[in-house]
């Protein structure tokens, strides 16, 4: 799938009422490994920022599709453990980039300045979460690239 494609899809299942990690986490349904019923049953929590107003579920779902690519599953092995906690920073850091330095739900939510991305615009979403679910996904597909280079 391409970029688009995936911004795409998350868009749509935002749109259809899951939350923005189910939405994200979706969008990579087909590299993951997981059924629908498993990508939407394991996001469920996630949304409003674990239903609290804290971390983004956006960012959250991307977090999970990226411990599923590259996860962190065998005992005694701290150079992998540092590795996907490296991976995880860097696209958090990334994430915080696009939007203000900003990383928890409530305050996005409040934030109506929030700079859009070319992928929004294309898909001519102007919902506020939106902005975030198409950003994640985007965001996570280039990293996602850059990784295989390496």
């Amino acid at each position: 799938m391409t970029k688009m494609e995936r911004c795409r899809v998350a868009m749509e299942y935002h749109e259809k009422g899951f939350n923005c990690a189910q939405s994200v986490l979706e969008a990579y349904r087909d590299m993951v490994g997981l059924t629908r019923e498993q990508c939407l049953g394991v996001a469920t929590g996630l949304g409003g920022g674990f239903r609290t107003g804290g971390i983004c579920g956006a960012a959250s779902g991307a977090v999970l599709v990226l411990g599923l690519l590259y996860p962190h599953a065998t005992e005694n092995d701290p150079e992998r453990k540092a590795y996907t906690a490296k991976l995880t920073k860097e696209l958090l850091r990334r994430f915080t980039e696009q939007f203000n330095g900003l990383l928890n739900c409530r305050e996005l939510l409040q934030d109506k300045t929030l700079p859009k991305r070319e992928e929004v615009t294309a898909l001519g979403s102007e919902k506020h979460c939106n902005n975030m679910i198409i950003s994640a996904v985007a965001i996570l597909y280039d990293y996602l690239e850059e990784l295989k280079e390496e």
